[in-house]
């Protein structure tokens, strides 16, 4: 291959960009009040990837970490790209049985961790029987300090990210929500991390400008906070950096920094609609993205209400996928097509076949008939890793979403639910997402969820499981039960009643634990 033809992997990208934009703000940390340039990162990012180097890092080698959003905390994923290696991220909050697995799967040669989640790792670390080479943000005695990676050494003003040959080859590692079992690990390759901006938004946008400012409060664990640095990188713009999420202090990053692009997931941006203050100007954003979850007609209404001069969107992806369906909102016409559909999730990005099939026959399907949508092309997953994955494709390669859809004469597309989700009452599919959105509709209700309860000669009866909110401790469930039923169809109906518990157990993505719940329930069910 000449090295005309040759394609920048996606170290090489970040590295070229890095360089391209030196003078920018690529991270407005507020934790701190400062900031760090482009040139800032990518001088810390080299002294970390050679320091790898001479940790015996590779090609093909797996660099983890698990620590909140800050100053560094990107630097080990830029490094490890610089390398032609594979990273992976944990999440501070996932469970341990969750991390230990997944741990034992991947087996990181190193990992960069927080000092609030050292004694975490270690533990997990410890019952998974790996060997892996601990370097911590912050102080410690035990083990090497990340301030060791950025020290200046000599190699530095030569240094040139590994070429990658093959845009196939694995770059980053993305786990699972686990809401069905224990998660997985998601391969993605050079080719969907490099393009996947150029998918969302088309190429007359603005966001190669200095002045765009994306605020996401997601870690290096999920897409979508890949998805933004990678975006950021490439396209010059500045990542408003903060420890946690706070849906009041939200409102204030965009007064303060001009953000012009904010994500949040449908069960964080609930809240932050209910934290909006009194006087706050948003003029600057213009768009504001949302999905992960399901997002209702009444939600998409009052944030398109409090944020009057940005245009509302919400999309709908997997990891397998990252991003597939979402309406453009860079060009008018689509957007008209969202305020018109505020619950569809939008068409079909670019370079992504797709169909719906009847999810017991495998039919195709016809707009307006709801089954499993299945989508293939080159910016998705190359596979599952260390996992046999034939099965989550179809014979003609397509992957098999497990999310139960349809689409409009427009092909718009409109997310019901999860296939694993659905249960039956005698002959009739019980479709969760419908109750759920009935029951939360009530005052007294803040969360909810559906599970189907075996019965001998029904097959299952819907149960409603939620959490209430304040003030309403002391409501009879008959009352919930009754709201329910005199809104749903026949077969819908709440015949196992309601169970009011103090939280609905949750993946870190928002994604309901189904095998948790159904424990809730049958420990607090008696037919």
């Amino acid at each position: 291959m000449s090295l005309s033809s040759r394609e920048d992997g996606l170290g090489e990208l970040l590295f070229k960009c890095l360089q391209k934009y030196d003078k920018r703000v690529l991270q407005f940390l507020d934790d701190t009040n400062d900031v760090n340039t482009f040139s800032d990162i990518l001088t810390r990012s080299v002294r970390t990837a050679i320091k790898l180097k001479q940790d015996g890092i590779s090609r093909g080698d797996i660099v983890s970490s698990c620590t909140h959003s800050h100053k560094n905390s990107i630097i080990p994923f830029i490094a490890t790209q610089f390398l032609g290696a594979i990273s992976t991220t944990f999440d501070e909050n996932l469970p341990p049985l969750d991390t230990v697995h997944l741990l034992k799967l991947v087996q990181p040669k190193i990992l960069f961790v927080s000092e609030n989640s050292l004694e975490f790792i270690e533990k997990c670390l410890h019952k998974a029987n790996i060997n892996t080479k601990l370097v911590v943000f912050g102080a410690s005695k035990e083990y090497t300090e990340f301030s060791k990676y950025v020290e200046p050494c000599h190699e530095e003003e030569q240094f040139y990210p590994v070429q990658i040959e093959n845009q196939k080859d694995v770059a980053v590692i993305v786990f699972s929500s686990g809401t069905t079992g224990l998660p997985k690990g998601i391969c993605l390759h050079h080719t969907p991390l490099k393009n996947v901006t150029n998918l969302i938004f088309n190429k007359s946008d603005t966001y190669n400008e200095e002045k765009n400012v994306l605020l996401l409060y997601a870690s290096l664990y999920w897409n979508s906070g890949i998805n933004a640095l990678i975006k950021a990188i490439t396209n010059g713009c500045s990542l408003v950096t903060c420890k946690r999420y706070d849906p009041a202090h939200s409102w204030k990053l965009i007064e303060k920094y001009k953000v012009t692009f904010m994500f949040l997931p449908s069960y964080d941006a609930k809240d932050f609609l209910h934290h909006k203050p009194k006087n706050v100007d948003t003029s600057s954003l213009k768009i504001f993205l949302t999905g992960a979850c399901a997002v209702s007609e009444k939600l998409m209404e009052g944030l398109i209400e409090a944020l009057p001069h940005t245009r509302i969107i919400q999309n709908y992806g997997s990891t397998e996928t990252i991003t597939a369906t979402l309406f453009n909102p860079m060009n008018d016409e689509e957007y008209k097509m969202q305020l018109l559909k505020p619950t569809s999730c939008g068409k079909m990005v670019s370079n992504f076949k797709w169909k719906v099939v009847d999810i017991n026959s495998e039919k195709l399907l016809g707009p307006n008939e709801q089954g499993e949508i299945r989508v293939k092309g080159e910016y998705m997953t190359t596979g599952y890793y260390k996992m046999d994955y034939s099965a989550a494709f179809d014979l003609d390669g397509y992957l098999k979403t497990g999310d139960l859809a349809y689409y409009d004469e427009d092909e718009c597309f409109y997310i019901v639910g999860r296939i694993k989700e659905i249960f039956k009452y005698r002959g009739w599919h019980i479709i969760p997402a419908i109750i759920v959105e009935v029951l939360t509709s009530h005052p007294a209700v803040r969360e909810a969820a559906i599970v189907g309860v075996p019965h001998e000669i029904d097959l299952a009866h819907p149960m409603g499981v939620v959490v209430l909110n304040k003030g309403y401790d002391h409501i009879n469930t008959a009352t919930i039960v009754n709201f329910v039923n005199e809104r749903v169809s026949e077969s819908q109906k709440l015949r196992a009643g309601v169970i009011i518990v103090d939280n609905i157990p949750k993946t870190i993505t928002g994604k309901i634990k189904s095998r948790f719940l159904k424990e809730i329930v049958s420990n607090n069910y008696i037919q």
